[in-house]
């Protein structure tokens, strides 16, 4: 059974979690749930919970039938599971606990492919995931319906390499500008947010602080032009010039406005304090943006996220975080295997090979 353990996929995608090398509280919160998690550990509840997710099971009573299979049987080292204590179960696993796995992995990709600010970008934004009122009345939203929202930070280097790098999970009715001074905490990276986060105060205390951004101006801003730049030679730019936003009585740091015309012939205007690149990589970072779009569409219909576990605001905190963990244990297996295949692609071989030796689905992964 070890050997068979050691070689399958399924073994393989768990391999990036060392719970032997996070921080000594958290391994104390470990050895405290399975004091009275006799028959489920930690480590094998973790297991299933991102297996059951990654392979979009709908509800707990779906992975508890998944246990006719003898393969995962073999893998968890368990003949059965009842949903009732895998509910109980999800409720109960400390968040920062799952927090703490999550800024693990984070460090491994940047360890893996280092960040700098010439080579990525950080998207933010958020997505809200609305719920029954009655079955979630703690989840604050609107009169007739509970929501959470998942504010997160994307770390964007190019279209085959984008993963999360940090989050908040909040009530609905929250704001998304108030979770933006959050995540907005690494000097001289560059942020790219769309004009529902625009605030003149905030954009000149980024500026100030040495924190680079791009984002959208709303039809009303008022701009005052200072001076013209030299704009990029493309049928796309239409200018770029030096500005001032605001009202007399506020008005904004010396900043940079790209206007550029869509393939639609949708004017757009960019709003940034770099200067040190084209008119058209300024509107080429934003374009990026929508890949925060594509990322939150894949959790919300492939990671089973349209349906949540759990009724208890723990338990849909966990499921939440569960799911950031799961995408970058994905694309840790990308960087481990340098596959040039998109990590939905990987996803896929992933679940037809579950309980494959690795080598079958690494082979499809590595560049030939």
């Amino acid at each position: 059974m070890d050997k068979y353990k050691t070689n399958s996929a399924f073994n393989k995608w768990f391999s990036s979690i060392k719970l032997n090398l996070l921080p000594s509280p958290i391994q104390k919160k470990i050895v405290d749930f399975d004091k009275y998690h006799k028959k489920l550990s930690f480590f094998q509840a973790l297991q299933l919970f991102l297996h059951g997710i990654n392979d979009e099971k709908e509800s707990l009573r779906e992975m508890d039938a998944a246990f006719v299979s003898k393969e995962l049987q073999k893998e968890m080292g368990m003949t059965s599971i009842s949903y009732s204590q895998l509910s109980r179960t999800l409720s109960k696993i400390d968040s920062e606990i799952l927090l703490a796995i999550f800024s693990q992995l984070v460090s491994q990709a940047k360890n893996k492919r280092p960040v700098t600010k010439r080579n990525s970008l950080y998207l933010i934004d958020s997505s809200t995931f609305s719920l029954n009122q009655n079955l979630y009345q703690w989840a604050d939203f609107r009169k007739t319906k509970s929501g959470v929202k998942l504010h997160l930070k994307l770390c964007f280097m190019d279209n085959d390499h984008l993963y999360p790098d940090e989050f908040t999970l909040t009530n609905a009715v929250e704001h998304d500008t108030n979770q933006l001074e959050v995540l907005v905490n690494q000097p001289e990276a560059t942020y790219v947010f769309d004009r529902g986060y625009l605030d003149f105060e905030r954009l000149d205390t980024m500026h100030s602080q040495g924190y680079f951004f791009v984002t959208r101006i709303k039809k009303n801003t008022k701009v005052h032009v200072l001076e013209p730049l030299v704009a990029s030679k493309s049928e796309s730019v239409i200018s770029d010039q030096m500005v001032a936003l605001g009202a007399q009585n506020h008005l904004t740091s010396r900043f940079r406005l790209v206007t550029v015309q869509d393939k639609k012939g949708k004017t757009l205007q960019f709003i940034t304090n770099r200067f040190d690149c084209s008119s058209t990589d300024i509107a080429e970072m934003y374009k990026a943006r929508w890949q925060i779009e594509l990322f939150f569409k894949h959790i919300k219909q492939h990671m089973t996220i349209k349906k949540f576990f759990s009724r208890s605001e723990k338990g849909v905190v966990n499921q939440l975080i569960l799911a950031m963990i799961a995408s970058l244990l994905t694309y840790l297996i990308k960087l481990k295997t340098k596959s040039n295949q998109s990590v939905f692609q990987i996803k896929r071989f992933f679940r037809y090979l579950l309980f494959q030796p690795a080598e079958e689905w690494f082979n499809l992964l590595i560049p030939t």
